[in-house]
């Protein structure tokens, strides 16, 4: 499965994508060994055999440029494990791909995959900090719905039923 948006394309990786995964899942931890990227792909590809219109247990996207698909430039996503009809979105982007406009579009994207899931809603967050986060979920068309209690800001989506 793949989308293409903003002139990003997110897609499902394959086991030939392993030593990309190895580089890049997560964004902020490196490197994993081969046996570690092969998991981590069993592992996502597991959780999509489990999604379904209204439900997801796990969405996870490879952020890659149309021009070089081969090559991650980080990870998006929703995950369903608090709930599967409102899960949460995540950006995972590396050093290189920050503060250019992809985490909008990622954001973006998975709203609109949301949609074609017939989901209820996206639900986001991010430390209070981290005003690149912030602007990400809104420029995205999130909107803060409140804060936890220590002050980071909670942003949700309402998906509009067709």
């Amino acid at each position: 499965m793949e989308y293409r948006i903003d002139q990003l394309l997110l897609r499902f990786v394959t086991e030939d994508d392993w030593p990309e995964v190895a580089k890049t899942w997560p964004a902020d931890h490196h490197p994993l060994s081969e046996a570690e990227a092969r998991g981590a792909i069993a592992y996502m590809q597991n959780n999509h055999g489990q999604n379904a219109a209204g439900s997801l247990a796990h969405l996870c996207f490879a952020v890659c440029s149309p021009k070089a698909p081969q090559s991650i430039l980080g990870w998006c996503g929703l995950d369903g494990s608090r709930s599967r009809t409102e899960p949460e979105l995540f950006v995972l982007l590396g050093e290189d791909s920050r503060n250019k406009g992809i985490g909008t579009a990622c954001v973006r994207a998975l709203l609109q995959i949301a949609a074609a899931f017939s989901l209820q809603g996206v639900h986001g967050g991010c430390d209070k900090a981290n005003l690149a986060s912030r602007r990400m979920m809104e420029k995205g068309g999130m909107a803060q719905y409140g804060t936890e209690e220590n002050g980071d800001p909670l942003f949700r989506y309402a998906v509009d039923p067709k």
